[in-house]
Parts: structure tokens; sequence; C-alpha cells
């Protein structure tokens, strides 16, 4: 906190340098028994580099953007950097940016398969309807409630799944946008898979892909013919 506004101090270098500074004579002053300080700093101001040789900035109140700005943020940088010999090769890198055009490279794009865990608390939405297909989602703990947009009724309960059973696989294998709602009922806890992950599994383990073709089958060729309170329901996700 703040001595001087009582407000939490921003996450910035110039406010982190002087914090640490503070705690450290605070520990020493509690070892020796002697009165610790409160931390007090009023900002110098801040800087926001945009690209293209362009920044905005604030200093001591005096507000500049463009080029000015950018070489102003770049002089700030290199006076903190440690060690004059960084200090000369970052120097020199810079003046020949300036004179010279830039080197373009080839980067590589492939993105890698993820496999990762997410947590979603009660009545949070995992994915809407008319969203893009990217993710196939297990359920290890929780329940979630999958829903479908009806006209005249707005969002329709459609069906509740718990522990170890899946959704999310019509949108996915069929490469379309989502055709259905997914809230979690509960706190929930899900195994996500992108596409490419699953579609690398679904290609090594036929197994695996014969039980999403049979659980595709069974939701799509499900028609449950009306809901407990006697209006109709139509099938989570079918397609388009």
């Amino acid at each position: 906190m703040d001595a001087n506004t009582g407000e939490a101090c921003p996450p910035t270098a110039q406010h982190a340098v002087r914090e640490g500074r503070c705690a450290a004579e605070n520990i020493a002053a509690t070892l020796r028994g002697t009165a610790r300080r409160a931390f007090a700093f009023t900002a110098l101001g801040k800087m926001g580099l945009l690209g293209h040789r362009s920044a905005v900035a604030e200093v001591f109140g005096l507000k500049l953007s463009g080029f000015l700005a950018w070489w102003l943020w770049r002089t700030v940088y290199l006076m903190k950097l440690p060690g004059l010999d960084r200090k000369i090769r970052v120097a020199v890198d810079w003046t020949l940016d300036l004179l010279l055009p830039s080197d373009i490279v080839q980067l590589r794009t492939d993105r890698a398969v993820s496999i990762r865990r997410e947590h979603f608390e009660a009545g949070q939405a995992i994915f809407r309807e008319g969203d893009h297909g990217d993710w196939l989602y297990i359920i290890e703990e929780g329940e979630v409630e999958v829903r479908k947009q009806v006209a005249g009724e707005g969002e329709v309960p459609i069906r509740r799944l718990g522990p170890g059973d899946c959704f999310g696989e019509i949108a996915l294998l069929g490469d379309h946008v989502r055709t259905a709602s997914t809230h979690s009922l509960t706190s929930a806890d899900v195994l996500a898979i992108d596409r490419d992950a699953c579609q690398a599994l679904l290609s090594t383990l036929p197994p695996l892909r014969d039980f999403f073709n049979r659980l595709v089958e069974e939701r799509v060729g499900m028609r449950p013919e009306s809901r407990a309170d006697g209006h109709a329901m139509e099938l989570a996700e079918r397609p388009q």
C-alpha cells in the first residue's frame, strides 16, 4: 500500500524496485529493533510501446506520443539495463535498426497439440451456441448442463452430464459451430482436448474412434418427445 494515497501500488518496475528496498530496510529495522517506515512513492510517469517506432508516455505530468515518446521509452530502457557491455550491444542494435531495413525470417507457426485441465464455477458458461468447436471436454468432477435455443422459449435444458461424460464432440468432429450451449451446474473440473490432439487420438486408436462415432449417432438420433413441462425438446449440438 502507498502511504501517500492509501491505495495498492501498480505493478510497475519503478514501484517494485522501491518497494523491495523499503521491505529490505524494514526487515533490517525489525532485526535491530528500530522503527520501520511505511512505503510511499509518487510515480515518475508511465510509458507504453505501440510498435512501428511509436509510443505514448506521461512523464512528470507531461504527455507525449509518437516518435519522441518511443525514443524516450528506449532511452529509459537502455539506462535501466545492467552492465556496460549489455548497454553497448543493445544501443548498437537499436542504432542499426534505425538505419537498416528489418531482417525478415521465417517463423514456425505450427500449433502444438494441447490437453489441459480447466475449472468452472457453478453457473459459468463453458461454451455458447454459435461458438467455433475447437475443444472436446471430459468431466472429471461436478455436473454440466447442455442447453438449446428454442424459438419463443429461450435456452432450454436438454441434458445433464456428470463425471466421466464428455461433451462438445459433435461440433469438433463435424467441424462446425456449436449448436448448443453448455453451463456448469456445480463447481466442475474438466479435461479439455483440442482439435489436433483429439484427431491424433482418434486416428491412432480405432476403438476410441468407434466409441465417438456411436456417441455421435446416439446423440444425433435421440429425439425426446417432451420435457417434464410438456414442451418439445431438441437434441443438443445437432448439425445444421
